[in-house]
C-alpha cells in the first residue's frame, strides 16, 4: 500500500512537471500591442486586451481626434465584433509609432469595418497605410468587416505606421496589433517551385497574409491558436467538392522533436485532413484541387501542411502534391518524411512571379508500390511577398513615410558630421599649436655672426654653456623676443645706471 502511495505521488508530480513545462514552454512576445480605435473602454477578445484610444494615445500622432461609433445591432457576428463597434477617422495623415524592444519578425494587423455614423460614411474611404520601408496598402477602400494581416521584419527600434488620405478622402482604423513573431516561424529558405531549387532570402521579405485555411475541418478562431491566428474552412476554395472527403483524428495529432509545433499550426488543423474520395473505388484517377485569388505580378510563399491521420501503417500512403502545374511532392510517403504517423510537418514553396490571378493547390495519387490511390492535405498558408520596391500594394510608399525615414538617415548623418568636424578642429588646434611652439623656441636661439669666413657654433640660451672655436668673433645676432625677455621688456628698473644712483 506504501509504495503504491509513493507511486501515485510520484505521478501526480511527473503530471504537474510536464504542464509546468508545457506552460513555460509557450511563447512569450518581446512586444505586444493591441489597440481598440474610437474606444472609450478596454476590449477583451479571448485572453488579449485592446487598449482604449484614449489609453493608446501616446502611440499616435495626428493633428485631429474624430472618434465614431455604431450601434451593436449593425455589426456583423464574428470573433472581433466588439473592436467594430467603433472607429478613429484620420482626415491628415497620421502615425502610430511604436517601440520595439526585440528587432525581427512582427505581425501587423489591421481591423476594418465601415459603418456610417454622424458625418462621415467609412465605406467611401479612401487611404494607403505604409510602414517606412512597405507600403501594405493603397488607395484602400472597403465595404465589408476585413482583417488585414501582415509579417514584417523590424531591424530598427521603432515601428511607424502610417495612415494617408488619398486626395480629398480620409482613412479609418478600427483596430490594430502589433505584435512579436516567433524566430523560427519563418525560415530564410524554401523550395522554389519553377524551377525546382533552393530560395534564400525569406527573413528579410515582408509578407502579406492572403489565405489561411484548415482542410476538411471548421473554422479555427484566433482564440485557438498560439499566436492568435484565425483558420477558415476550405470548402469555399475547393474547385470541385464532390472530390474530396473530411476526416478527423485531433487528438491523434503528435508534434515531432525538432519539428513541427503548436506556433505552426494547432492540433484542430493537424488534427484534420481533406483526402481524396476515392473509398471503395481502386481504380480512382483524379486531383483534389483549391483555387486561391491573388495579384499578379507578385511572388508568393505557400506553407502546406500534413499530418497522415488516415494511414493504418507506415508506407502506405504515397501522393502527388501540385502547386500550378509542377509536382513540387512527387510519391511523397509522409511516414518516411516524419518518421511514423500522426505526426505534424509542413513545408514551404515560393513561387515566380505570377502572370495570373490564381494560384492553385492539388493533390493526387502516385503509382508507387502499387499503393491504393489516396491523397491527404491538412492545412495551406499563402502569403504574398514584397515585390523589389518594398510594396505588398503595387503601389509607392508615400512621401510622408519615406520622409519619416529620411529624418532619421539626416538626424543621424547630422551627429556623425558634428563628432568628425569637432575632431578635425581639436587637432587642427593642437597642430597649430605644436608649429607655434616650434617657431617660438626657434626665435629664441642665438646664432653667432659669421666673420672673416671663420664658421662659428650656435648655442641655445637654455644650453648649459656654448662652445666658441678660437679666434671666433663674439658679435651675436640677438632676435628681439630674446631681448624683451633679457630686459623683463624693458623695465626701467633693470637699467645699469639706476644700480650706480
Amino acid at each position: 500500500m506504501m509504495g503504491f502511495m509513493k507511486f501515485h505521488k510520484l505521478f501526480i508530480w511527473i503530471v504537474f512537471l510536464h504542464s509546468l513545462s508545457s506552460c513555460y514552454s509557450q511563447f512569450i512576445p518581446a512586444d505586444s500591442y493591441s489597440i481598440d480605435c474610437g474606444s472609450p473602454t478596454n476590449t477583451t477578445v479571448g485572453n488579449r486586451v485592446f487598449l482604449s484610444d484614449n489609453l493608446a494615445s501616446s502611440y499616435l500622432t495626428t493633428q485631429q481626434n474624430v472618434l465614431v461609433d455604431t450601434s451593436a445591432n449593425s455589426i456583423p457576428q464574428s470573433e472581433y465584433s466588439q473592436l467594430y463597434r467603433t472607429a478613429r477617422i484620420f482626415s491628415q495623415t497620421s502615425s502610430y509609432s511604436f517601440k520595439i524592444n526585440q528587432p525581427g519578425r512582427h505581425w501587423i494587423r489591421l481591423f476594418f469595418y465601415p459603418f456610417s455614423a454622424s458625418n462621415y460614411d467609412l465605406k467611401t474611404a479612401k487611404f494607403s497605410v505604409s510602414t517606412r520601408d512597405h507600403s501594405l496598402l493603397s488607395d484602400y477602400s472597403t465595404v465589408n468587416s476585413t482583417v488585414k494581416e501582415y509579417s514584417v521584419n523590424v531591424t530598427d527600434s521603432e515601428l511607424e505606421i502610417t495612415f494617408t488620405p488619398s486626395g480629398d478622402s480620409f482613412a479609418f482604423l478600427n483596430g490594430l496589433e502589433v505584435v512579436s513573431v516567433p524566430d523560427p516561424l519563418i525560415a530564410d529558405e524554401a523550395a522554389s517551385v519553377t524551377p525546382p531549387t533552393n530560395f534564400r532570402g525569406l527573413l528579410t521579405q515582408a509578407l502579406e497574409t492572403v489565405a489561411r485555411v484548415n482542410m476538411g475541418g471548421p473554422t479555427v478562431t484566433s482564440r485557438n491558436d498560439t499566436l492568435w491566428r484565425s483558420w477558415v474552412p476550405d470548402r469555399g476554395y475547393l474547385k470541385n467538392p464532390s472530390l474530396a472527403s473530411n476526416v478527423s483524428k485531433v487528438d491523434s495529432v503528435r508534434y515531432p522533436k525538432g519539428g513541427a509545433t503548436e506556433d505552426d499550426a494547432p492540433r484542430s488543423v493537424y488534427g484534420t485532413a481533406a483526402r481524396m474520395a476515392s473509398e471503395g473505388d481502386p481504380k480512382s484517377n483524379f486531383n483534389v484541387t483549391w483555387e486561391f485569388p491573388v495579384d499578379r505580378g507578385f511572388r508568393y510563399m505557400i506553407r502546406l501542411h500534413f499530418c497522415d491521420i488516415v494511414s493504418d501503417a507506415m508506407n502506405e500512403l504515397y501522393f502527388n502534391v501540385y502547386v500550378q502545374e509542377s509536382n513540387v511532392l512527387p510519391d511523397f510517403d509522409l511516414s518516411i518524411k516524419v518518421g511514423g504517423l500522426a505526426l505534424a510537418y509542413y513545408q514551404d514553396f515560393v513561387t515566380q512571379s505570377l502572370n495570373t490571378d490564381m494560384i492553385k493547390i492539388s493533390i493526387g495519387p502516385s503509382n508507387v508500390n502499387n499503393a491504393l490511390p489516396n491523397a491527404i492535405l491538412n492545412g495551406v498558408e499563402i502569403m504574398k511577398m514584397n515585390n523589389s520596391d518594398g510594396s505588398l500594394s503595387g503601389g509607392d510608399i508615400p512621401a510622408s513615410s519615406k520622409h519619416s525615414k529620411s529624418k532619421v538617415g539626416l538626424i543621424v548623418g547630422v551627429v556623425v558630421g558634428l563628432i568628425v568636424a569637432v575632431v578635425l578642429i581639436v587637432v587642427l588646434f593642437f597642430v597649430h599649436k605644436r608649429r607655434k611652439e616650434e617657431r617660438l623656441n626657434q626665435s629664441k636661439i642665438w646664432i653667432p655672426l659669421s666673420t672673416n669666413g671663420i664658421s662659428q657654433t650656435m648655442g641655445s640660451k637654455y644650453s648649459n654653456g656654448t662652445t666658441i672655436s678660437a679666434g671666433s668673433n663674439f658679435n651675436y645676432r640677438c632676435p628681439f623676443a630674446a631681448i624683451q625677455e633679457a630686459t623683463n621688456n624693458f623695465d626701467e628698473s633693470w637699467m645699469i645706471d639706476q644700480w650706480w644712483r
